[in-house]
């Protein structure tokens, strides 16, 4: 369970990133804000194209944000440079999407989850064998695999390594960008809730992005709902699940498989959707949503509250 006492450990504010696209400008985000608690797990979900991936690169210092705050603590990383971003960088790890791609064919596992190490020498173990066997047993892999290469592996397996890799450096945050969507369904269901125990035992938090709705709902706290660069509802995952206030929210809630045919309605969108290279006035959903006024496209949403930290942005919300 997430500390709720702790100070969080990542609290971003007004984040703006835009990238040149020909001579036009595209808002990849646009004044997001996003916290994660200690010890939580934050789902970030989105359409593809909503900015989740740019969001992920500058809380990674992948890229620098054109506007807006990070804040790690009190520690503001893009302020760091030399040893100080080095050690900083060990407190934020990621899990990769392809776990094919991510592993290097020609390194053992050892090599593998050992190679932080070589970049920061002073977070190495004494006995880096002997830990690199505990990180191997910690994932549910055996002492035995290290000398093994990952064209010995499963999918599932790879995965573990990852992992195993992400926690080598004891980070205080992993983000984890689509960690189980290349696995078959039973493996997916291993690997997270092997996250879900590795949360419970170290405390580490994370950001969770994901396309797969069940998978979010079963691993989250909290979620964040991403369209086109903006954060248009967070709050607890049952709350945004069961009780959404953004109809962009209750669109796309509508359309996960269910196995039952009860549970409700499914919404189908209208209109065009909107390129991010010229995003539509005021609320950008008001183009494919069956509540638009006028007022939605001549002014900003306004930010509705509920209880529990749940909110949302719109002139009519649900």
């Amino acid at each position: 369970m997430p500390d709720v006492l702790a100070p969080p450990v990542l609290a971003a504010t007004g984040l703006r990133k835009s990238f040149r696209v020909g001579r036009r400008q595209l808002t990849a985000l646009d004044g997001v804000d996003l916290t994660i608690g200690r010890g939580e797990t934050v789902g970030l979900v989105g359409e593809s194209g909503c900015g989740k991936s740019t969001l992920a690169r500058v809380l990674l210092m992948l890229a620098r944000p054109d506007a807006g705050t990070v804040r790690f603590g009190e520690m503001d990383p893009f302020t760091l440079r030399g040893k100080e971003l080095l050690a900083w960088r060990r407190r934020v790890q990621m899990v990769f999407q392809d776990p094919y791609a991510s592993l290097n064919e020609r390194m053992t596992a050892a090599e593998l989850i050992g190679e932080p190490w070589r970049t920061h020498r002073d977070a190495a173990p004494a006995d880096r064998a002997g830990r690199v066997r505990e990180l191997l047993e910690l994932v549910g892999l055996r002492a035995g695999d290290a000398d093994r290469y990952p064209g010995e592996f499963s999918g599932g397996q790879r995965q573990r390594i990852g992992i195993a890799r992400a926690l080598a450096l004891k980070p205080d945050l992993i983000v984890c960008d689509e960690p189980v969507s290349a696995l078959d369904l039973s493996v997916q269901a291993q690997v997270l809730n092997l996250l879900s125990e590795l949360r419970r035992e170290l405390g580490v938090s994370y950001l969770f992005i994901s396309h797969d709705l069940s998978v979010v709902r079963h691993v989250a706290d909290r979620v964040s709902v991403m369209y086109l660069g903006k954060v248009v509802e967070e709050g607890p995952t049952e709350e945004v699940f069961d009780r959404p206030v953004h109809p962009y929210t209750a669109a796309l809630m509508s359309a996960a498989p269910t196995l039952s045919p009860h549970d409700g309605e499914r919404i189908l969108l209208g209109g065009e959707i909107p390129s991010p290279l010229d995003p539509p006035s005021g609320c950008r959903f008001r183009t494919r949503c069956w509540k638009a006024t006028a007022e939605c496209a001549s002014a900003q949403p306004p930010v509705v509250s509920r209880e529990d930290g749940h909110v949302g942005l719109c002139h009519h919300p649900l």
